[in-house]
C-alpha cells in the first residue's frame, strides 16, 4: 500500500560494521527485536536471520549484500534508524564502503575474543576516511575470561584513546573518571571543566561524537540482548539529524534485482522530495551539490521514477515521496550507476500533487543552515544554550550541520579498496561468448569493482577479484541468474601506470564537417590521489558549453596507460587550450579530440608502471618472528619496528601484492593455528620488475583502436591521420605551454631508459620506426652498420671462442675436433681459400671423415658424388621486407595486397637470375581458421602462414629443416630473428642488402641487354 513518511521525529541513517564472524547481524538482529520490528529474533547459524535474505547468505553464514532495516524507538528517546547491515568478509568490503557514503553514524561492533584484528584495523581507517561518527560495541562478552578493562586497552591502542565507555545515565551523573575522560577530548571543554567543574553536557557530547573526537564504547552480547538496549539509549541520546537542503538531490549508491528481475536503484535523498512518476536529470559525477553543472557533469539525462520502495529486510512498501534523509530503491531509472547523483529533471513546474521540494520538519527551501538555525539534538535532552553557560561552550560548528557537510561531502566513485588480481572468466563449449559477457556486464551493475573486460586480441573476458569466496559468488549469481556455467582462471595482478613529468597532450578531430581541438596539461599527482581535473582556460578561448563536453568525456572513459595498457592513476588533468568551430563542431568531436589530446600526452610522457602493495599486519607467537621476517625479506617486502609482550609478538609493514599468495594459511601452519596475518590495500608503488611485465603483456598502444593518440586533419576535402609524435606542429592552437625540462626535437620529454624507481621508457619497435623514418638513407645505411656490429658483439658473446669472421661448428655434422669440418659465417674463409660459401677449406681427409658441406647419411658420401651438393635457399620474410623498403611501404598504406604482389613480381625477376630456390614467407596469423597454403608463381615459392603462426616462427622451422640439405639463407630486417638462424646454421641478409641484390641484378640485365 502507497503511503508517505510523515514522522516529525529525529531520522538518522545507521550502518553496521564488523569483521566476519564477529557477530554484526546477531547484533542487528537484537536491535530490530528489542525495538519491536520483529516478533522473533533470527540466528545465522540456523538460518533464518531477517536480514540474511539471500539463499546463499543463509548457506553460508555470512552477509554477502547490505540490507536495510526500519526500526523506531519510541521507549528511548524518539528516534527512528533506518539500519543497513553491511558485508563483514574482506572479498565484500567494496560493498560496505559504498554504504559509507550514505551513513549518518556507524556501529563498529568488535569481537571480545578476536580483539582488534586486520580487518577491523582497516574498517576504521574507512570510517574515518569517509569522517563518520562511531559508536563501538564489544561483542561476545559473555564468553568466558572476557573482562571490559583489558578490552578497552586494547582498543585505546591501535584504535584511538578517546574510545571510552560511557554510563547508561545522564552526563550530570557520570563519574568523576568519565567526565575527566571526556573533557580531555576538547579543549574548550578540558578548560571548562577545570576551571569550573563543569561536566560535558548531552549536546556538547553529541557534538564531540559527531566531529569524531569521541568514540563511545559499550559492552555486551547481541546473541543474548546484553548490553543492546544500553546500546539504543545511547544511540537516542548522543545522536542528532543532519540539516539537509531543501533543493532536492539524491546519490546512488547501490544498484540490485528483484525476485522478478526488476531494476532498482538504491539511493539516500540529499535534500528536498523524491517523488514517484517524478523526472530526474543524472550527473556523470559526485560534485558539489551547490554546482549542478560543474566540470565533472557528464551530459544531463532525463529519466523518470517509476516506483519508490522502502525496504525493511525482504519486504517493502510502496511510498508517494520520500523526504530529505531518506534511504529508497526506485524503479524505472534503468541507466544509472553507482556514484551517481540525481536532480530535478522537471523543466517547468512540479511534479503533480507536489508542494514543491522541501526539507523534512518544514524547513524552507534554501541551502543548508548553519549556525544557531541548525537543528538541535532531541529537545529532550538538555539545550547547551542553557543560562549561563553560552559562553563557555566550545567554538565548534553545529552538531546537525557537521554532519550534512560530511555527508554531501562523500563521493561514491572515489573508494580505497579496490580489487588488486584479475582473473580469466572460462566458459563451457557451449556458451555463447558475446552473450557471457553481456550478463557479466550485468552483475558489473551491482558490483562495479568487477571490472569485466574483453580482450580482442586473446578474445578472452576476465574480471578483477577480491578472493576466492568473491568468485564462488559470481559463479552461484551466474548460474542462479542466467544458467551460465563459469570457472575462474589464475588471478593475475592488477597493475596501474602514471607519469613522472608534467607533459601538454594535444589531440586535433576534423574529419570532413566535423572540427575540434584539445589541449590538455598532464602532470604527476600525489600517489593514491587518483585522477582529478580542472580547467584554466579563459571562455572567450573556448565557450563553457564545449569546455563542460571536454572535462565529461574525460571522466567517462577509463584511460589505458601505453606501457601495459593498465589503467591510469595519480594524474591531474587541466585543460589550457581549445578550439571548436561554429559551423562544423559537433559534442561528439570534442570527445574524439579529448581522448586523442590524453593518449597523445601519455605516449609524449615518460611512464611508470605501478604495482600494488599490501599493508599486513600478524600476531604470531614469539618463536615465530624468525620465520615470518624471512619471508617478508623474501617477498621484497618491509617491516616496522616488532611489538609485544613477550610472549606473543605484533608485526607490521608493507609487502608486493604479487608476492603474498596464500601466505595466510603458511602463518597458521607454522604456528600450529596460533598466529594470524592479515593484509590490506596499502596503495601503489612503483613496479621492481616493469621490463618483464611489459614484454608479458605486449602491449602496442598504436594498436589501440578505442583509445587512439594520433590526430586526424583535414585535407582536400578528406581526413587525413596524423601521427602522435608529428602532431605537434600541424596544431591550429598554441597554448605557449612549455616544460622545465627541454623537450625532445620529437615533442617527448628526455628519457634515460629504464630505471631503479619503476620508471620504464616505452621503446617499442613501432615508435623506433618512426623515427627511422625521418633519417636520411646515408643515415640508415650507417644504423645498418651499426646493428651488423651490435649482432657481433651478441654472437661472439654467444659462441665463446670464436669470432664472427672465424669459423663455427656445423650443426649438421658437428664434428668438434675437426677443423676441416668448420665453415664460416659469413663465408670470409671458404672466400679467401677460393672456395665457396659453406665447403670445407681442405677436402684431403677423405670420405671417412665429411666435410660440413656434405648431406648427412647413414655412411659416408664421396665428394664429388651427386648427393654432395647441397641447394642454395633464400628464405624471404614478406611484410618485414615490404615496410623496409620505402616504396613498398608507401604502396601498403594504400593497400597491403598490391605491395605483396609487387614485393613477389620484383623477386620473381631477381631469381631469374639467381640460382637456388626462393621462399617468400607471409603472416596470416591473424585469418581466422586459416590454414598454411603454398603457392607457387614461376621460379618462387610464396607461403602464407595458418592461423596463430607468425612469418618469424615458420621462417625459424623452415631454416632448421633445410639447412640439414642445403645452404640458407635468410632475408629480414628483424635483429632478433637474424641472431637465432645464426644457430641454425643460415646465413642472414638485411632488407638492406636484399635491395642492393636486387638492384645489382637489374643493371646487369640493362648493361647486358643495352637497356
Amino acid at each position: 500500500m502507497s503511503h508517505e513518511i510523515t514522522s516529525n521525529r529525529r531520522h538518522i541513517v545507521l550502518g553496521i560494521l564488523a569483521h566476519v564472524d564477529a557477530g554484526k547481524t546477531t547484533l542487528s538482529e537484537s536491535l530490530l527485536y528489542l525495538s519491536g520490528a520483529i516478533r522473533r529474533q533470527g540466528r545465522v547459524d540456523h538460518g533464518d536471520a531477517y536480514l540474511d535474505t539471500d539463499s546463499m547468505e543463509r548457506q553460508r553464514g555470512i552477509t554477502i549484500f547490505s540490507k536495510q532495516a526500519q526500526l523506531s524507538l519510541p521507549d528511548f528517546g524518539g528516534l527512528d534508524i533506518t539500519l543497513l547491515d553491511t558485508p563483514g568478509h574482506a572479498d565484500f568490503s567494496p560493498e560496505m564502503e559504498r554504504t559509507l557514503s550514505v551513513l549518518d553514524y556507524a556501529v563498529l561492533v568488535i569481537s571480545a575474543p578476536d580483539g582488534v584484528t586486520g580487518q577491523v584495523r582497516t574498517l576504521w581507517r574507512l570510517l574515518a576516511h569517509y569522517h563518520i561518527p562511531v559508536f563501538l560495541f564489544v561483542n561476545k562478552m559473555d564468553q568466558p575470561g572476557m573482562e571490559p578493562d583489558p578490552v578497552l586497552k586494547e582498543l585505546s591502542g591501535p584504535l584511538d584513546t578517546a574510545c571510552i565507555p560511557l554510563p547508561d545515565t545522564d552526563p550530570e551523573h557520570f563519574d568523576a573518571e568519565t567526565a575527566e575522560a571526556l573533557a580531555v577530548c576538547d579543549d574548550r571543554l578540558l578548560e571548562q571543566y577545570l576551571e569550573l567543574g563543569q561536566v560535558p553536557s548531552t549536546c556538547e557530547i553529541a557534538a564531540l561524537i559527531a566531529s569524531r573526537k569521541l568514540f563511545p564504547v559499550y559492552f555486551g552480547s547481541a546473541l543474548k540482548n546484553t548490553g543492546v538496549d544500553t546500546l539504543l539509549r545511547g544511540l537516542s541520546r548522543y545522536t542528532a539529524e543532519p540539516t539537509l537542503p531543501g533543493t532536492f538531490s539524491a546519490k546512488v549508491f547501490k544498484i540490485s534485482r528483484d525476485a522478478a528481475g526488476t531494476r532498482l536503484a538504491w539511493m539516500r535523498v540529499l535534500g528536498g522530495t523524491l517523488h514517484a512518476k517524478m523526472e530526474v536529470t543524472v550527473s556523470g559525477t559526485q560534485r558539489s551539490l551547490d554546482e549542478p553543472s560543474g566540470f565533472g557533469a557528464s551530459a544531463p539525462s532525463t529519466l523518470k521514477v517509476d516506483q519508490l520502495r522502502q525496504y525493511s529486510g525482504d519486504s517493502f512498501s510502496v511510498l508517494r515521496e520520500a523526504p530529505a534523509g531518506q534511504i529508497v530503491c526506485a524503479t524505472g531509472l534503468d541507466t544509472v550507476s553507482v556514484g551517481q547523483i540525481l536532480r530535478n529533471g522537471a523543466k517547468t513546474g512540479q511534479p503533480a500533487g507536489s508542494t514543491g521540494d522541501h526539507a523534512k520538519a518544514g524547513q524552507p527551501d534554501s541551502s543548508p543552515k548553519t549556525g544557531a538555525a541548525a537543528r538541535q539534538p532531541d529537545s529532550s535532552t538538555e539545550a547547551c544554550t542553557a543560562a549561563g553557560r553560552s559562553d563557555s561552550l566550545p567554538k565548534v560548528p553545529e552538531t546537525a550541520v557537521m554532519l550534512s557537510e560530511s555527508l554531501q561531502r562523500r563521493s561514491v566513485s572515489e573508494q580505497l579498496i579496490l580489487p588488486v588480481f584479475r582473473s580469466a572468466i572460462l566458459l563451457t563449449d557451449d556458451t555463447d561468448p558475446v552473450t557471457a559477457l553481456h550478463n557479466l556486464k550485468l552483475l558489473q551493475e551491482e558490483e562495479p569493482m568487477l571490472g569485466i573486460e574483453y580482450d580482442t586480441r586473446t578474445k578472452q573476458i576476465s574480471a578483477e577479484i577480491m578472493g576466492e569466496v568473491e568468485t564462488e559468488i559470481i559463479r552461484n549469481l551466474a548460474e542462479k541468474r542466467f544458467g551460465m556455467s563459469i570457472s575462474f582462471g589464475p588471478p593475475s595482478v592488477v597493475y596501474r601506470e602514471t607519469i613522472a613529468g608534467p607533459v601538454e597532450g594535444v589531440g586535433h578531430y576534423e574529419p570532413l564537417r566535423h572540427y575540434a581541438e584539445v589541449h590538455l596539461l598532464l602532470e604527476p599527482a600525489e600517489r593514491g590521489s587518483g585522477i582529478t581535473f580542472d580547467t584554466n582556460l579563459s571562455t572567450d578561448a573556448l565557450p563553457m558549453n564545449w569546455q563542460r563536453l571536454v572535462l565529461s568525456a574525460l571522466t567517462s572513459v577509463h584511460f589505458r596507460g601505453v606501457l601495459t595498457g593498465s589503467e591510469i592513476t595519480d594524474l591531474h588533468i587541466t585543460l589550457i587550450g581549445g578550439r571548436a568551430s561554429e559551423k562544423h563542431t559537433e559534442g561528439g568531436d570534442f570527445r574524439q579530440a579529448s581522448i586523442r589530446a590524453l593518449r597523445q600526452g601519455l605516449m609524449s610522457a615518460e611512464s611508470i608502471l605501478l604495482e600494488p602493495w599490501y599493508r599486513f599486519e600478524a600476531e604470531i607467537p614469539q618463536d615465530a618472528i624468525g620465520r615470518l621476517m624471512s619471508d617478508i625479506q623474501r617477498m621484497d617486502g618491509r617491516l616496522d619496528p616488532v611489538g609485544g609482550d613477550g610472549v606473543r609478538a605484533q608485526v607490521t609493514g608493507f609487502v608486493p601484492a604479487v608476492e603474498t599468495g596464500d601466505y595466510a594459511s603458511e602463518v597458521r601452519a607454522y604456528t600450529h593455528g596460533t598466529g594470524q596475518i592479515s593484509f590490506s590495500l596499502s596503495g601503489y608503488e612503483p613496479c621492481r620488475n616493469p621490463g618483464d611485465v611489459i614484454l608479458k603483456t605486449a602491449y602496442d598502444p598504436a594498436s589501440d583502436l578505442e583509445q587512439p593518440a594520433d590526430s586526424v586533419f583535414c585535407s582536400h576535402g578528406a581526413g587525413v591521420n596524423i601521427p602522435w609524435n608529428e602532431v605537434r606542429s600541424y596544431m591550429h592552437v598554441d597554448t605557449g605551454w612549455h616544460p622545465d625540462t627541454q623537450q625532445a626535437p620529437d615533442g617527448r620529454l628526455p628519457m634515460d631508459g629504464r630505471q631503479e624507481d619503476g620508471r620504464q621508457t616505452f621503446s617499442s619497435q613501432w615508435r623506433k620506426a618512426q623515427t627511422a623514418e625521418k633519417k636520411s638513407w646515408q643515415q640508415q645505411q650507417h644504423d645498418i652498420s651499426a646493428g651488423e656490429e651490435e649482432l657481433r658483439r651478441i654472437f661472439e658473446q654467444t659462441y665463446k671462442g670464436s669470432s664472427w669472421n672465424t669459423p663455427l661448428h656445423d650443426p649438421v655434422n658437428d664434428f668438434p675436433d675437426d677443423s676441416t669440418g668448420l665453415w664460416s659465417r659469413d663465408g670470409s674463409l671458404e672466400r679467401s681459400a677460393g672456395l665457396p660459401a659453406g665447403s670445407s677449406k681442405d677436402s684431403s681427409d677423405g670420405p671417412d671423415r665429411p666435410h660440413a658441406s656434405q648431406n648427412r647419411g647413414t655412411g659416408s658420401v664421396p665428394p664429388g658424388s651427386a648427393n654432395s651438393a647441397r641447394e642454395d635457399y633464400l628464405l624471404v620474410d614478406g611484410y618485414n621486407i615490404i615496410f623496409n623498403w620505402p616504396e613498398l611501404r608507401e604502396l601498403a598504406a594504400v593497400n597491403l595486397d598490391s605491395a605483396a604482389g609487387r614485393l613477389t613480381e620484383i623477386l620473381s625477376d631477381f631469381q631469374g637470375t639467381q640460382s637456388g630456390r626462393l621462399i617468400i614467407v607471409f603472416d596470416a596469423y591473424k585469418v581466422h581458421g586459416g590454414k598454411r597454403h603454398i603457392l607457387h608463381q614461376g621460379d618462387v615459392d610464396i607461403i602464407y602462414t595458418k592461423e596463430a603462426e607468425t612469418a618469424d616462427s615458420y621462417i625459424m622451422e623452415l631454416t632448421h629443416s633445410l639447412a640439414k640439405k642445403g645452404n640458407v639463407t635468410v632475408a629480414t630486417g628483424d635483429g632478433i630473428v637474424q641472431m637465432i638462424i645464426f644457430s641454425a646454421g643460415a646465413r642472414r641478409m638485411s632488407a638492406g642488402e636484399l635491395k642492393d641484390r636486387v638492384n645489382e641484378a637489374k643493371k646487369r640485365i640493362r648493361d647486358r641487354y643495352h637497356v
